[in-house]
């Protein structure tokens, strides 16, 4: 989901700022110089969060809200100003503001108060989507190799039990697809299946984010919102990396584990939680218990089932069945006639080691619809399986080298800006998470962007 934000404010300096600081984090930021401009704006597209500035020209900024909450009552709205009073401050909050914010701006309270709004306001959109879910039909495991055979078996055991359940496995292998058939066959499928990924949080956002908080529980905490496993209650929770949850906030899962209830940040009250949890590692089990006491005392203490994931190599012989799968996939999302490969090339495909097990090729099929959709891919027109490799390519016949070198280079350029945009579009605009996804360095991406005047509106 595209996060979109929209800043209000009549000055162009503090409108251009907060569009750069925000369009740097992967928003989508639209802007508005007065508060009607900001209410037609929002009646056409309405955003996920609005920065509204209290004193305008025209309608102000506490008028601007309450249209604004007309149109989408549940709008987190975030009011600045240089000039307000503290009743000012008090007058919007109970009108329904999200968070007061004082200029001159501290970078890092826009950013902790913006990603509390956008957190609250995915749970609601998550919670929302979860009562679809269920209806919606649950992924497999792709292949009939005896690995994938195996795999099949223990789920289908595991799935009759309310037992938690370690799943080990290199990046890349299905672990996220093992834990929604673990949650979508068992007694729990009826109730919500929640995941979690603490990469790149701090400690107080991977602690807030799992527990929820109260207003006035830390810095921008003005309502409360409930964490992760509170949303998992009677359902399934996976924590993509166990190993990335600090010590501190392990030792918190383990309590809830033996009393089946939680308290969210700044609450002295409990709340119940029955939840069923589902860790996954790319380390092994005895790795993960020598890093943590507590992780070895909770796998001990509720026999928490290991379920490893092969990689690809180990059942390349599913590769045909996996194309196919992904083919079908790149032409759903992207539209386009289905690429296919040769028996020749598909032998290649399942001869290479593939590190990045099916989230490579799932990259590489995409590359290849991206690039020539329609296309059968023989030995001498497959893309490279090194990318850092150019492209090879056939012709009926052979042109002069000017026209080949510019051809050539046409086609590269092009693919590029497509295979960018598409990242960027994958990882809804953030900078971080794409540059790591296509393996190249924050200000090159920056570099790569702005020589292909890249914007988010594109497709």
């Amino acid at each position: 989901m595209t996060i979109q934000i929209l800043v209000v404010d009549d000055e162009q300096p503090i409108r251009e700022s907060l569009s750069g600081l925000f369009e740097d984090e992967g928003y989508l930021v639209h802007t508005a110089a007065s508060g009607e401009e900001a209410v037609a704006r929002f009646r056409k597209s309405p955003a996920d969060c609005v920065f509204l500035d209290i004193w305008m020209p025209g309608i102000d900024g506490l008028e601007t809200m309450m249209r604004l909450k007309q149109i989408n009552a549940d709008v987190p709205v975030i009011m600045m100003s240089g000039h307000a009073t503290i009743d000012t401050a008090v007058k919007a909050t109970k009108q329904g503001a999200f968070d007061f914010i004082e200029k001159p701006f501290s970078l890092d309270k826009l950013l902790i108060t913006l990603r509390n709004a956008v957190e609250k306001r995915k749970l609601e959109i998550e919670n929302e989507d979860l009562k679809v879910a269920s209806k919606k039909v649950s992924p497999q495991l792709v292949g009939t190799s005896r690995a994938v055979v195996a795999v099949r078996k223990k789920l289908d055991k595991l799935k009759h039990t309310r037992q938690h359940v370690l799943l080990l496995g290199e990046h890349g292998v299905g672990k996220s697809i093992a834990a929604r058939i673990l949650h979508d066959q068992s007694s729990r499928a009826q109730a919500t299946f929640v995941r979690f990924k603490a990469l790149g949080l701090s400690e107080q956002e991977i602690e807030a984010t799992l527990f929820g908080y109260e207003r006035g529980a830390f810095l921008g905490a003005l309502q409360a919102t409930r964490g992760r496993l509170e949303a998992a209650h009677q359902g399934t929770l996976y924590i993509e990396e166990v190993a990335d949850i600090p010590i501190p906030v392990q030792k918190k899962i383990y309590q809830v584990m033996q009393e089946h209830r939680l308290k969210r940040l700044g609450n002295p009250s409990f709340t119940a939680c029955d939840v069923r949890i589902l860790f996954a590692s790319r380390f092994g089990k005895a790795e993960l218990m020598q890093k943590s006491p507590i992780l070895k005392a909770m796998f001990s203490q509720f026999q928490v089932e290991v379920l490893a994931l092969p990689n690809l190599q180990a059942r390349a012989q599913d590769i045909p069945q996996l194309l196919d799968m992904l083919v079908d996939e790149q032409v759903a999302q992207l539209g386009g006639s289905p690429v296919r490969f040769t028996p020749e090339v598909i032998q290649v495909l399942q001869a290479y080691s593939w590190p990045g097990n099916v989230r490579e090729l799932r990259n590489y099929v995409e590359r290849c619809h991206l690039l020539a959709p329609g296309q059968m891919f023989t030995l001498e027109t497959m893309l490279p399986l090194d990318t850092n490799i150019k492209p090879m390519a056939s012709f009926s016949a052979v042109p002069d080298d000017k026209v080949l070198q510019d051809g050539f280079h046409d086609a590269r350029k092009q693919f590029e800006r497509s295979y960018i945009l598409h990242h960027l579009n994958k990882n809804n605009w953030n900078i971080s998470r794409t540059a790591a996804d296509i393996g190249m360095e924050r200000s090159q991406l920056h570099r790569k962007i702005k020589s292909h005047g890249l914007t988010p509106n594109q497709s």
